[in-house]
């Protein structure tokens, strides 16, 4: 009988810690965890591929310093300071017109230019409930922000006030990454996690999906080489007058949305999966036939804020339900 045993994936905001994965590993995998993109980095190998882990540590690095929109010396940082013309790398433009084709392909829900947004939300210090006047004036300058991205020239150049925030599709972008380098190197099995965008690669992983109230499974999946990404209300949150107010904003209303507690999104590719579980958290139900239409076959798992489970039929048939396992960290 094979022998598992179960990997706890946590992720560390506003001075607690929250339990979102529950992903069933092989014991023969090593288990190698790192830090980058304000999050956990967790990644199994095969025990005779260990060494490959120091090219992973050196990927993170390189794409956080890139990517960190809090950095001025940052090339998104960069960007976010400067109307002019900015030089960039072709891992940036790769990212930026990926992000710009995912903004349209999920009607804006997930925003490329939520930056400002955040910031006066304040979500990543002490978070507050910006006046409406404010919101109004922040959600006016998304609308009218852009980015040209010259490929051929690797340049940037931003235009409007918005400021680019990458939060919803680069900690994906970088497991995509860890991914076709392992399989350049023809690693396998791999397990890969950035702050709850998984990929499992090469067989069958047994993913189990956090109830948001409670040290509970919702159910499991059970996925090969796909990206398995959760969004949810519970990790960067405050409550005023009994209203939960989270990081995931709604680029037209800038508010969050109250219609899920959390959204899953399977999908092949992780930096997708990121950007629709996000979409989906800020757009509500009527967002995933959009979603299913442009983003064939992908399974969403969504709980509504009444703890009622909504699946789509893709999810059905890779979803076991399973409320009764308990999870104590």
């Amino acid at each position: 009988m094979k022998q598992y045993h179960y990997l706890l994936i946590f992720l560390f905001g506003l001075g607690a810690v929250f339990t979102i994965w529950m992903v069933i590993r092989p014991s023969s995998l090593q288990h190698f965890i790192y830090e980058g993109f304000d999050t956990w980095i967790e990644v199994d190998l095969p025990a005779r591929h260990q060494g490959f882990s120091n090219n992973i540590a050196t990927i993170i690095q390189e794409m956080d310093e890139k990517w960190d929109r809090f950095d001025q010396k940052s090339e998104i940082g960069k960007i976010n300071q400067s109307q002019e013309l900015i030089e960039i790398s072709s891992q940036t433009c790769d990212l930026i017109l990926h992000a710009q084709e995912l903004q349209n392909r999920t009607e804006g829900f997930f925003h490329i230019f939520l930056g400002s947004l955040m910031d006066e939300w304040s979500f990543n210090s002490n978070p507050r409930l910006p006046s409406s006047e404010r919101i109004q004036d922040l959600i006016e300058q998304i609308a009218e922000s852009t980015i040209i991205i010259n490929r051929e020239k690797r340049s940037a150049q931003r235009t409007g006030q918005g400021k680019i925030d990458l939060g919803g599709i680069a900690k994906g972008y970088l497991v995509d990454k860890i991914i076709v380098e392992l399989e350049k190197k023809q690693i396998s099995p791999a397990l890969v996690n950035a702050g709850g965008t998984v990929f499992a690669l090469g067989k069958n992983f047994r993913v189990g999906v956090m109830h948001p109230r409670q040290e509970s499974l919702v159910g499991v999946i059970e996925v090969k080489n796909q990206a398995v990404s959760t969004s949810g209300d519970y990790y960067r949150f405050f409550e005023q007058d009994g209203i939960r107010y989270y990081h995931i904003i709604n680029p037209y209303t800038g508010y969050p949305a109250s219609y899920f507690s959390s959204v899953t999104a399977v999908y092949p590719n992780a930096a997708d999966a990121d950007a629709i579980s996000t979409a989906v958290m800020a757009g509500g139900p009527e967002l995933i036939p959009v979603v299913e239409r442009r983003f064939p076959g992908v399974a969403i798992i969504a709980i509504q804020t009444d703890e009622k489970l909504v699946m789509n039929d893709a999810a059905l048939k890779i979803f076991q339900k399973d409320s009764t396992d308990k999870i104590h960290p």
